[in-house]
């Protein structure tokens, strides 16, 4: 979680929307965020500061003089400052440098950490320009970030962009402040969901992907500052947090799916293919829905479907890759886990692939686990210092040698959550020592290409997981 142990000061200006400030409070708590709220007098006639009390917080007034250098400590210990709503008064202030307010006096005292900023107005004060010229100014000093008003009918009936964003909204662009920017300037391309193929207007054949990981990935990588393209295949999209700086292309069969790839895919520097894509697809479509055969006493009655085999959309899009392109795929498979991901892997020119076993009720759940299999370059051969060693382990500090490995029975895979585990080759003769490998959980890859890498990712929500997939790249 990007907020665990982090601390806030959220600061509630007069907007109407205050009482929206609650529900994002809830929302940093959850994530495991520490929160110091400070109170506007204006605000603090539309929320009394006894629902932030009965929290157990710390509420302060928004009074310059009421607890002398309190501006000073509160922006020392915060990690960032939020301020949300803001009003037109707050952001103008802030810009101008006028700190006549506990808040004014925390923003200005705050140095180079990190000010959140929602504005939340009548569309007209919003688009006014001088707020907008204030904006800009605050923009370019880096450490001041604004969440963008969402466009709605408002509070004094009029409709515009000014109302108090999502709080879903406000917490991505949060959590964005703390990510490193390592895809800035990159475009990624990714897929989600599952295709269908429809056999008459009515039915069709697919499978239980619900595009939660695609999603996922969709959204860590806008954290992660890339521009990101999402075709999403027959997901839920209402129940499915996908961010508003994400582009969507929405996409039903295989044939959508194969149009939008190949329009897409040479303006991107990256393709990660998490979609369920449709192996087969129905011979000749009815245009009428197929009907029961009534009448007949035989329950033995069959209808046969012509199938056809689609084609392998992966290996088509990958083979057609720059030299500078990175294509990821996903696999989902029941046996020979490993052994079946390096060869599509190979097979598909592909430079990751991340498989997972769907005996393990992997799909449409909101957790994930497997295995990363990437193909190592010289550099990264040399990086690892392997040489012409065939068993290698590797943990966070040190590179075991044969002879190091030999010595000692102890040195066996370790587990590692977020990071996955780092395995050129296992040590397989591991295996002759029961007590170990009981003790280990049966841990053990194997892998016979030492061009191969592989991580073991155990089960974690798939946003940690994506977000761990991403920083491989």
């Amino acid at each position: 979680m990007t907020l665990k142990n982090k601390k806030f000061v959220l600061c509630i200006t007069g907007s109407i929307a205050c009482y929206k400030s609650i529900e994002l409070y809830r929302s940093l708590k959850k994530e495991g965020a520490s929160v110091t709220i400070i109170l506007s007098s204006s605000a603090s006639k539309f929320i009394s500061p006894y629902i932030f009390k009965s929290f157990g917080e710390e509420v302060y007034a928004d009074d310059a003089f009421e607890i002398p250098l309190a501006h000073i400590e509160l922006a020392k210990t915060a990690d960032a400052i939020v301020v949300a709503p803001a009003t037109y008064n707050t952001i103008n202030k802030i810009a101008c440098g006028i700190a006549d307010s506990l808040i004014t006096l925390t923003v200005s005292a705050s140095g180079d950490k990190p000010c959140i900023i929602v504005p939340a107005m009548n569309n007209k004060m919003y688009s006014n320009e001088i707020l907008q010229k204030n904006i800009e100014k605050l923009l370019a000093q880096k450490k001041y970030y604004f969440v963008n008003p969402a466009k709605g009918e408002l509070a004094c009936g009029d409709f515009g962009e000014g109302k108090f964003p999502e709080t879903k909204d406000i917490v991505f662009e949060i959590e964005s402040v703390f990510k490193s920017k390592k895809f800035k300037d990159k475009k990624i391309l990714i897929t989600a969901g599952a295709t269908r193929e429809y056999i008459d207007p009515v039915r069709f054949i697919s499978n239980a992907s619900s595009g939660k990981m695609g999603t996922a990935l969709a959204c860590e990588a806008i954290k992660l500052g890339a521009e990101v393209t999402l075709i999403a295949c027959s997901i839920d999209i209402q129940n499915l947090y996908i961010n508003k700086k994400i582009k969507l292309i929405k996409a039903i069969s295989f044939n959508d799916l194969k149009e939008n790839l190949i329009n897409e895919f040479p303006k991107n520097d990256i393709l990660i293919m998490a979609a369920a894509v449709s192996d087969f697809g129905v011979k000749e479509k009815s245009s009428l829905k197929i009907k029961k055969i009534t009448g007949s006493s035989d329950n033995d009655t069959n209808i046969h479907l012509n199938l056809v085999q689609n084609d392998d959309l992966l290996k088509l899009i990958a083979k057609n890759k720059k030299h500078e392109q990175i294509v990821f795929g996903f696999a989902a498979e029941t046996d020979n886990i490993i052994e079946n991901a390096q060869n599509k892997l190979k097979e598909k020119s592909l430079d990751y692939i991340f498989v997972n076993d769907v005996t393990k009720n992997i799909i449409g759940s909101s957790e994930n686990e497997g295995y990363l299999i990437k193909i190592m370059s010289e550099k990264d051969k040399e990086n690892k210092n392997i040489n012409d060693r065939d068993i290698i382990y590797e943990d966070n500090n040190h590179i075991y040698t044969n002879e190091e490995i030999n010595k000692s029975s102890d040195i066996i895979i370790n587990k590692t959550k977020n990071t996955g585990e780092k395995i050129i080759h296992t040590y397989k003769n591991h295996k002759n020592n029961n007590e170990g490998y009981n003790r280990y959980n049966n841990r053990w890859i194997e892998d016979s290409d030492n061009n191969l890498e592989i991580k073991r990712f155990e089960r974690m929500d798939k946003t940690e997981l994506a977000e761990a997939l991403l920083n491989e790249l």
